[in-house]
């Protein structure tokens, strides 16, 4: 059986804050966002191969340490790029807000460096390997 990824999905206080980062940061296509599915805000994003979901709260969510399970299982999202320090400059240059500088920290040694996003996101820029 092969699997192919398919989304990352988040779930915020305010969906179009991150909708907007991600489109004005990265520059990730939106490709569908109602104000009401399913009584909450939802965007979809062009990511890679598969999509970035961004789903609001609803009325009885509370994700908080009350109600774990709604946000337990995503601590952060990792892009993969050919250098971090210039993709940090250039996402800098588009109003990044870096959370950790570059550091030959990652497995292996490989440069990782953070960034963080609306509603504290998080999102690790992690240099190319040969498994990628």
């Amino acid at each position: 059986m092969d699997f192919g990824f398919d989304h990352v999905h988040f779930l915020v206080s305010d969906v179009r804050a991150l909708t907007d980062y991600f489109d004005k940061v990265f520059g990730m296509q939106i490709i569908d966002y109602k104000e009401n599915h399913k009584g909450a805000a939802y965007a979809i994003l062009r990511f890679g191969n598969g999509t970035l979901r961004i789903r609001g709260m609803r009325e009885n969510d509370d994700p908080d340490s009350r109600n774990p399970e709604l946000v337990e299982g995503l601590d952060h999202i990792g892009l993969s790029v050919e250098n971090v320090r210039n993709a940090l400059e250039w996402l800098v240059s588009r109003g990044a807000e870096v959370f950790q500088e570059p550091e030959d920290t990652g497995i292996g040694g490989r440069t990782i460096a953070f960034i963080k996003g609306p509603g504290n996101i998080r999102i690790e820029l992690c240099q190319k390997t040969e498994y990628q």
